[in-house]
């Protein structure tokens, strides 16, 4: 496979910048690419970290499995991206600091546009519209979050696309216990997902941990995240091997309610924990002074629901989501459901 200038004939493991975009001031975001060409033709996959600069659990699993990935020994094709956003990355923000942008908003981005849209018209072309599948890894910077998988909401659940059969297939092979979408119109869902998926892409989108204290409470997700594309490539058939799982059993949210923090600052307390059954009106969070611990707002829930997978803990924040509620959609069971997606 030849991605722009970087290229890797069969059995081969290639690496190089994808050129993207240069600004005014001269930073180039350049995107740094392995490519791995397996020994016989096969499905792409696509493994990326740090769309999101400070998210960096993803980024560690990927280069632990660029250490461990030997191209003589399966089929297809991984790309893996350790890190999208260089600049964010290197600045710890979420965001791409030319323009302030969140590049995973923007695909199919434009190559006449911004530079953030420059450089999501690139990586679009030249890495995503590549993939079969594509396992896009997200984290809590400073914040610690829930373990889940998230993914878009089927057109019609009764008559689900090949794409989105393939789809069922991979969020439950990653082997978590708890996965969630958003339906359309909600928060969550948007155009950007819609395009990897007009393109042919089946995407999943990972959550994992993060947080202060990173090395003690993130080595555990690191080694899951990379449990999980070995996972998705034995799914993908593109090597053999038994699949690895927190359990037996993935539990599927609907979410879509969201909770709001207003403009007002503060020290954040959350008063209830994942899996908690909330009434509208009940009292979610409260936000304090954090000098005289005078209670400023408290945040309740617009309507019934149950507290499923979100941030855990946030300290002093600004205006932003602070929670999601929702409902169990199913129970999924690997021991009786096929994880075998067909992607040739």
């Amino acid at each position: 496979m030849r991605i722009s200038n970087i290229e890797a004939n069969p059995g081969e493991h290639a690496f190089g910048y994808l050129e993207v975009a240069e600004s005014r001031s001269g930073l180039g975001p350049d995107i740094p690419v392995h490519v791995f060409s397996g020994a016989e033709p096969g499905p792409t996959l696509l493994v990326q970290g740090a769309i999101h600069g400070g998210e960096i659990i993803g980024s560690v699993a990927i280069l632990n499995l660029i250490g461990k990935l030997d191209p003589k020994k399966f089929r297809g094709t991984v790309i893996a991206v350790p890190v999208v956003n260089r600049v964010g990355f290197e600045l710890g923000e979420r965001g791409i600091r030319i323009g302030s942008t969140d590049i995973s908003r923007l695909f199919p981005g434009s190559a006449t546009g911004s530079v953030p849209a420059q450089i999501a018209h690139t990586y679009f072309e030249e890495v995503i519209k590549r993939a079969d599948v594509m396992i896009d890894f997200h984290a809590g910077a400073r914040t610690a979050y829930e373990r889940y998988v998230l993914f878009g909401a089927e057109k019609d659940p009764d008559n689900p696309t090949e794409l989105e059969l393939r789809r069922r297939k991979i969020v439950l092979a990653f082997g978590l216990d708890q996965a969630g979408y958003f339906p359309p119109g909600t928060f969550g869902a948007g155009t950007a997902k819609e395009a990897i998926e007009d393109a042919g892409c089946c995407q999943i989108t990972l959550e994992f941990g993060g947080g202060t204290g990173w090395y003690k409470n993130g080595k555990d997700n690191v080694s899951d995240a990379e449990r999980g594309i070995w996972n998705i490539m034995k799914s993908m058939r593109m090597m053999e091997g038994d699949f690895e799982s927190d359990g037996p059993l993935c539990t599927v949210y609907k979410a879509g309610i969201v909770i709001w923090k207003g403009d007002v600052d503060g020290l954040f307390i959350r008063q209830r924990r994942f899996g908690d059954e909330m009434k509208e009106g009940d009292v979610y969070a409260s936000l304090v002074d954090a000098y005289t611990g005078e209670t400023i707002d408290t945040m309740v829930a617009p309507e019934d629901g149950i507290v499923i997978p979100s941030g855990k803990e946030w300290p002093t924040i600004g205006a932003t989501s602070v929670g999601i509620l929702g409902n169990i959609d199913r129970v999924e069971d690997r021991r009786t459901t096929d994880v075998y997606g067909d992607f040739d």
